[in-house]
């Protein structure tokens, strides 16, 4: 293996060359907890280390980055090829040798060609020939927005989808929208996409979940965030307030006297299910609620009494230290 400036994807999953599928499997598994973008993670990291085991995780794929490796198609410009150009096989008995793709919507970078490799288009892409046959390829995959209420994202649900087949048709699809689903979440359906050439795979069918706004509550990952108001006698003095919850249920929650605009109230386990959470997290995210201070834009006459008696009554001054000197 010929030495590189970019991380080969078995240095990515922590494994070897010779590292099992499982091995590999147990590798992915443990990085994607830690640093999934639900759990906090980076979401760069995670799509490189999922590139990495879509990759080695097939035989096939696996198989191609292989011999790339063996035969030293990545150098230590840290691209494909000292021109940052992709490596051709020569042929029978041939060697590898740089082919100028020039402004043909070629390669540019290593990037490029692992791109490819997790596309199911092979390291040097679709039209290349070996053996004198054409390479297949795998179909494009289709990407659709699935919108859905809050309840169903929280509670889960299943939506019934149509889309074009890959025969140019139209395909319904039963999707199973997950509990916890968040804003952005995509579910995969291998083979749903477009239909590959030369006997290649057909792509997949991605559906991207996109949440309703709803009246109380909002998201924010897992956890669920609303606004409680509070008069000004509440805030002041202190009250006990029923909350609604997302799951149905009722929670009384303790206002302490003297609670400020903005104050944040958490109740724990009452947010959204976790998809994809780390291991040792909670199941649940939790239900932040924050204290707004509703003042009236009317008062009736025993309003404006008692409000006037308070500021007679205060000794505080509100804006003390304005004027010192």
């Amino acid at each position: 293996m010929v030495q590189t400036t970019e991380k080969s994807y078995y240095e990515v999953l922590g494994v070897g060359e010779k590292a099992t599928t499982d091995e590999i499997k147990k590798s992915f598994k443990k990085l994607a907890r830690k640093h999934h973008p639900d759990a906090g993670g980076d979401e760069a990291v995670f799509k490189e280390i999922s590139e990495a085991y879509e990759v080695l995780s097939d035989k096939e794929k696996r198989k191609e980055y292989d011999t790339m490796l063996r035969y030293g198609a990545f150098t230590a410009a840290g691209g494909a090829g000292a021109a940052g150009m992709p490596y051709n096989w020569g042929g029978q008995g041939g060697s590898w040798t740089v082919t100028d793709r020039g402004g043909d919507g070629g390669y540019s970078s290593i990037g490029d060609i692992f791109s490819r490799m997790a596309a199911g288009e092979g390291a040097f892409g679709t039209d290349w020939d070996f053996g004198g046959s054409k390479r297949k390829t795998k179909g494009q995959d289709v990407q659709v927005t699935l919108e859905v209420t809050f309840e169903e994202a929280f509670k889960g649900a299943e939506k019934r989808v149509t889309v074009k087949s890959s025969d140019g048709g139209k395909q319904t699809i039963d999707v199973k929208v997950p509990k916890g689903a968040v804003e952005g979440g995509k579910l995969r359906y291998k083979g749903k996409g477009t239909a590959g050439s030369n006997g290649g795979a057909n792509g997949d069918l991605l559906i991207v979940t996109s949440i309703k706004p709803h009246r109380i509550y909002s998201r924010s990952g897992a956890n669920v965030l609303m606004d409680l108001p509070l008069s000004i006698d509440e805030a002041a003095l202190g009250s006990t307030i029923t909350i609604p919850t997302p799951d149905g249920s009722k929670v009384n929650l303790k206002v302490p006297a003297g609670t400020q605009e903005g104050k944040v109230f958490l109740i724990k386990d009452k947010g959204a299910k976790r998809v994809g959470g780390k291991a040792g997290s909670s199941e649940f995210g939790d239900l932040k609620v924050k204290a707004t201070i509703v003042i009236p834009r009317q008062l009736n006459d025993a309003q404006k009494e008692a409000l006037s008696a308070f500021g007679k009554a205060s000794d505080t001054d509100t804006r003390k230290g304005w004027h010192d000197e």
